[in-house]
C-alpha cells in the first residue's frame, strides 16, 4: 500500500516539527547555560552558588570548634547549600515553557549575574525545614567524634567548596585550577588530616585530589569509618522519638566508590537501629537522581521517583548518609506519607545532651 503525504499533513506536521526542534535547541542551551553558569561561580568565588557572603557556617554557632588544628571537620558546604540548590533547581525547572523565546538563555545568564545570589537568597528563606535538618546532621556528627574521642577543628569562613560539581557533570577544564587553590589553602591552615561528612566529598578529596597533586599528603576520613572503628556501643547514648526501623538506601558514591558498606551498619548497630533491606542495596544499590538535578531535573525525577517506590514498599523510614541522596528523596515525604532521615539526625537525637 502507498501512502501519499496530503498537503493538510504538511502544514499541520512541519510547524509542529520545527517547534519540537526550536524547543530542544533550547533546551541545550540552557543546560549549556547552566553548566557555564556554574563552572563561572566556582571560577570567580569557589562556591557552586556563586555566593560571596557566608553561608555555610552557621551551624556551628554554639559548638565553639577551634579554627586550628591538623584534623578538620570538612563539611565542604554540602549540607549547608541545600535550600539553595532546591530553590535555584525550582528555578530552572519553571521557565521551561519559556525555552522557545528567543534569547531566554541571554536573559537568564544576565540575572544571574546581576540578582542571582539575592533572589535565591530571599526564595530560600521558606526552606527553613531542609536547613535545620542539614544544622541537625551537622551537629550530629561533631557530637558522635566528640563522643569517640575525635575533636576535630573547623575553618568556618575559609572552608572551601571540594569541587565535586565540576567532576561529577564532566566539567573538567575547570577541576585542576581548584583543586590547586583548594590544597595550598588546606595546607596553608596546616591541615593533614580531614574528616568529611559526606560520599561525593570523600570520594573528591580521597581518589580525584591526589591525580592532581603530586605528592598529595593530606589524609581522608569519612565520619562512619572513625565512628564504626570505636569500640563498643557508644555509651549511654539515648534515643529520642526515633522509630526503631528504617529501610536502608545507599549512596551509589558512598559504597561502589568507596567501599563504605559495613561501617553505616556497624554505626547502626551501636545505636540499637535496626535496619531493612531493599531489593537493591549494597553495591548493587539504585541510584537517588543526583547529582544530576542541576542540570536534568526531569531525568533526576525519574529515577528518584523509581527508587522510593522501592524503598518505601519495606519501610515508611528511609536511611541516608548523603545530602544529595536526603534532598532527592525527601521531596516524596507528603505524597507518600514517608520519613527521609539522614544518619547525622540519628547521631543528633542520640547525643543532643554533648550539643547543647
Amino acid at each position: 500500500m502507498i501512502f501519499v503525504k496530503s498537503s493538510k499533513w504538511e502544514d499541520h506536521s512541519c510547524p509542529r516539527i520545527l517547534y519540537k526542534e526550536a524547543v530542544m535547541k533550547r533546551s541545550k542551551t540552557l543546560i549549556t547555560q547552566a553548566l557555564s553558569t556554574l563552572k563561572g561561580n566556582i571560577e570567580r568565588t569557589g562556591d557552586p552558588l556563586g555566593f560571596r557572603h557566608t553561608y555555610w557556617t552557621e551551624w556551628a554557632n554554639g559548638l565553639e570548634l577551634p579554627k586550628d588544628g591538623p584534623t578538620v571537620l570538612l563539611t565542604a558546604r554540602m549540607y549547608q547549600m541545600l535550600p539553595y540548590v532546591i530553590e535555584t533547581t525550582d528555578m530552572v525547572a519553571s521557565v521551561k515553557p519559556l525555552l522557545a523565546v528567543k534569547g531566554f538563555d541571554k536573559i537568564l545568564s544576565m540575572s544571574n549575574r546581576l540578582a542571582g545570589e539575592t533572589l535565591i537568597r530571599l526564595k530560600a528563606i521558606g526552606s527553613k525545614e531542609i536547613k535545620a535538618t542539614g544544622t541537625r546532621v551537622l551537629k550530629g556528627i561533631v557530637a558522635a567524634l566528640d563522643r569517640v574521642g575525635a575533636h576535630p577543628s573547623y575553618l568556618y569562613e575559609d572552608e572551601p567548596y571540594s569541587g565535586v560539581l565540576l567532576y561529577d557533570l564532566g566539567l573538567e577544564d575547570g577541576i585542576a585550577p581548584h583543586i590547586g587553590k583548594v590544597y595550598e589553602l588546606l595546607k596553608g591552615q596546616g591541615v593533614k588530616e580531614v574528616i568529611t561528612v559526606d560520599p561525593h566529598t570523600t570520594f573528591m578529596m580521597k581518589e580525584i585530589y591526589p591525580e592532581y597533586i603530586e605528592n598529595y599528603d593530606i589524609q581522608v576520613n569519612h565520619y562512619l569509618d572513625i565512628l564504626s572503628e570505636s569500640t563498643g556501643p557508644f555509651g549511654n547514648a539515648g534515643h529520642k522519638d526515633l522509630p526503631n526501623e528504617f529501610v536502608m538506601h545507599d549512596s551509589c558514591v558512598m559504597t561502589r566508590d568507596l567501599g563504605i558498606v559495613e561501617q553505616t551498619r556497624k554505626v547502626a548497630t551501636k545505636l540499637g537501629i535496626h535496619l531493612l533491606e531493599p531489593e537493591n542495596t549494597k553495591r548493587d544499590t539504585a541510584c537517588c537522581g543526583g547529582p544530576v538535578e542541576y542540570a536534568f531535573a526531569d531525568l533526576s525525577e525519574k529515577i528518584s521517583n523509581i527508587r522510593i517506590q522501592e524503598l518505601t514498599r519495606v519501610c515508611k523510614n528511609i536511611l541516608v548518609m548523603c545530602p544529595i541522596c536526603l534532598v532527592n528523596l525527601r521531596k516524596y515525604e507528603k505524597e507518600l506519607g514517608i520519613r527521609v532521615w539522614d544518619m547525622g539526625e540519628l547521631l543528633y537525637s542520640t547525643f543532643t545532651p554533648l550539643t547543647g
